[in-house]
């Protein structure tokens, strides 16, 4: 058996390890995605997809339908997958075809975060072995797996973001403007797929200026070069937003409803729960029909929808007062760093026991790396940890579903390897 895990060792050190774990990740999400995937037109695509569904059947920008079923143009959603998905029903028409390819690509792109983290790992100073320990973490966690047979943007944003976290850690090492402005740039298309994301470059930058507080004109350069990346991608949906509505949107325009579901009258700890409450399903639509078809320059739809909604919700926030605010959020801050019993999914083994192996190995790292046992580069931490708080708030005051602690999961993967390979280290010397 000691044979048998140096050998184990000796491969997870070997500079083709990601290589392999890419193909791997890539096989094991095709067959999935063969075995389950759903390419039947009219399948559920998500806002991402119906904001391009519309926008293709209407020859139009992207939009959606109000309750007269006439179109309106719509910020409601992240656009960088809509506009993918109107570039596949423009280059293969409205038919099965997109689906496939759009599966394809989701595949593709879920297999890539494995390399990614693999890539990160070895940035922040992991060695070959717990890098690779990451990457095959994310190889075979059944989510991330079984997200690449469906339509959400998940491993488009995970993908984007490792990326982002990758030259990040780059700048934070030498201040290269070079760097910071392809971070920028990548940053710019990650957040145009998650709202926070763009908070989080904003928050990067000013994290870049006080890492190098101590050659300030450097930093410096290197904040503007980031902040100059992320405005090139960003400010043309920026502009087209304040044309059509006359505001400032920057990604997605949703928060009259997030705040309906967060702290409205049927708002739950899990967004799960909230989706699945025929009450909350019929107030809603209540709310929806209550707001007048029509899509007038002078009076959008959209944002007279957002705003019925945050009125819909003014009573609950004023009754409740901030104790209901404080129950609601530490419902969701328990659901998000604890465990999500409310879906059904996490109720199987298959995603539960995963769960708790990980997370335990996870909590080993992080104590190897209290007691200075394993290290990683204390810019790099300080990132990783911008990600998570940034994450953290965002769904603590919004809502907790399954798919999007996938956003944060690829950090905790870090320090799950990190544990993972202490563990087997100690079991070889024994």
């Amino acid at each position: 058996m000691t044979a048998l895990l140096s050998r184990l060792i000796r491969a997870s050190e070997s500079p083709w390890a990601p290589g392999v774990l890419f193909l791997l990740a890539l096989a094991l999400r095709a067959v999935v995605a063969a075995a389950t995937s759903d390419f039947t037109p009219g399948v559920e695509i998500w806002e991402y997809g119906q904001q391009a569904t519309c926008a293709a059947q209407h020859a139009r920008d992207l939009c959606l339908w109000d309750g007269a079923r006439q179109p309106y143009i719509s910020a409601l959603m992240p656009p960088l997958t809509s506009y993918l998905w109107l570039g596949l029903f423009a280059a293969f028409g409205m038919g099965a075809a997109p689906h496939v390819v759009y599966v394809s690509l989701n595949v593709l792109m879920g297999a890539a975060c494995t390399p990614l983290l693999y890539k990160l790992a070895r940035e922040i100073g992991l060695e070959r072995g717990p890098a690779c320990l990451a990457g095959l973490i994310i190889t075979g966690y059944p989510t991330f797996v079984f997200v690449s047979a469906g339509y959400h943007a998940t491993n488009f944003t995970v993908a984007l973001m490792l990326s982002f976290v990758i030259l990040l850690v780059r700048v934070a090492r030498d201040f290269d403007w070079k760097a910071a402005l392809a971070a920028g740039l990548v940053g710019g298309l990650a957040a145009l797929t998650r709202n926070e994301l763009l908070v989080i470059a904003a928050a990067a930058t000013l994290l870049v200026l006080w890492l190098g507080r101590k050659h300030f004109t450097i930093a410096l350069r290197a904040a503007a070069a980031l902040t100059l990346g992320v405005g090139l991608v960003t400010a043309p949906w920026i502009a087209r937003n304040y044309i059509a509505f006359h505001s400032f949107i920057p990604i997605g325009a949703q928060a009259g409803y997030n705040v309906w579901i967060g702290f409205g009258p049927y708002a739950r700890g899990s967004g799960n729960q909230l989706d699945n409450d025929p009450e909350a399903r019929a107030a809603a639509a209540v709310v929806r029909e209550g707001v007048a078809p029509g899509d007038p320059p002078e009076s959008r739809f959209e944002p007279r929808l957002q705003r019925a909604f945050l009125d819909d919700a003014q009573p609950a926030l004023r009754e409740g007062g901030l104790g209901r605010i404080a129950g609601l959020t530490a419902q969701r801050l328990t659901l998000l760093w604890i465990f999500d019993w409310t879906d059904p999914i996490t109720r199987s083994p298959g995603y539960w026991l995963p769960w708790l192996v990980a997370h335990a190995l996870a909590l080993w790292g992080v104590i190897m790396v209290w007691r200075k046992r394993a290290s990683i580069e204390p810019n790099a931490g300080a990132f990783i940890t911008l990600f998570l708080v940034v994450f953290t708030l965002a769904y603590s005051v919004s809502s907790i579903f399954v798919r999007y602690r996938m956003h944060m999961e690829p950090f905790i993967f870090l320090f799950a390897a990190i544990g993972a390979w202490s563990v087997l280290a100690r079991w070889k010397r024994d």
